[in-house]
């Protein structure tokens, strides 16, 4: 065993640093073919116990591949294109670092990257969505505030020219034929008013009716205004 520490001490080196091995599925095959050749007669019994040691660093080298990966990939633009294409590579690579014969398994590492790209893609759609949400609403905002500011100008020149100008007033009065009613109607910037009066007759011993009926519509002066 100790020979197969000393092969596999390099690999183990190179990826403590952080790096994916070239070629690591070939090299693995090639250290464990000459651990087996010089075990003998106990090469059955040492197989499974490289297989295993080189799978570890197999497995440690696949979380290397995915992490690269997924940096690489979420910058892109085209979110759907970038999962394909960062799937594409990662089976690539992968397959170079599987031992060719063996039962290794990169499928685990690339559905979580598969899920990593989409997750990550998703949140940046929606921080994409909610932030051109506020745009909208702060220009909804300025145009509301616009608008209102215009009105309060419009109006505010309106009342101006209002207190400029002459007040205005309008007067009519109709007499009631046969009768001794006078309506009067006014109106005078924005107020209106009726006025009704009943005029008492200039002769009220004789009246119209050329005799003395007492005390009556005839008699007396009676006027009620009606303001809206």
């Amino acid at each position: 065993m100790g020979s197969v520490e000393a092969s596999l001490q390099p690999l183990k080196e190179e990826v403590a640093a952080g790096h994916v091995v070239p070629k690591f599925g070939e090299r693995a095959q090639s250290v464990l073919s000459t651990a087996v050749q010089q075990a003998g007669n106990a090469g059955k019994q040492i197989e499974p116990v490289v297989d295993a040691m080189l799978q570890s660093l197999f497995l440690q080298q696949l979380a290397l591949l995915r992490q690269q990966m997924s940096t690489k990939f979420l910058k892109a633009s085209r979110p759907m294109e970038a999962v394909s294409q960062a799937d594409q590579q990662f089976v690539t690579q992968a397959e170079e670092l599987k031992r060719p014969g063996s039962s290794w398994s990169y499928d685990q590492e690339r559905y979580a990257l598969r899920a990593v790209l989409e997750s990550g893609f998703r949140r940046d759609a929606a921080v994409l969505e909610e932030h051109q949400m506020s745009i909208r609403s702060q220009q909804s905002t300025v145009e509301i505030i616009s608008r209102l500011q215009s009105q309060m100008e419009n109006l505010q020149m309106r009342l101006q020219h209002m207190r400029a100008g002459q007040p205005w007033f309008v007067s009519s009065s109709y007499r009631i034929p046969g009768t001794p009613l006078t309506m009067i109607g006014r109106f005078q910037q924005g107020r209106a008013s009726v006025e009704l009066n009943l005029a008492a007759d200039r002769d009220p011993v004789t009246a119209e009716a050329g005799f003395v009926r007492g005390i009556g519509p005839a008699n007396l002066g009676v006027s009620a205004n009606f303001g809206f």
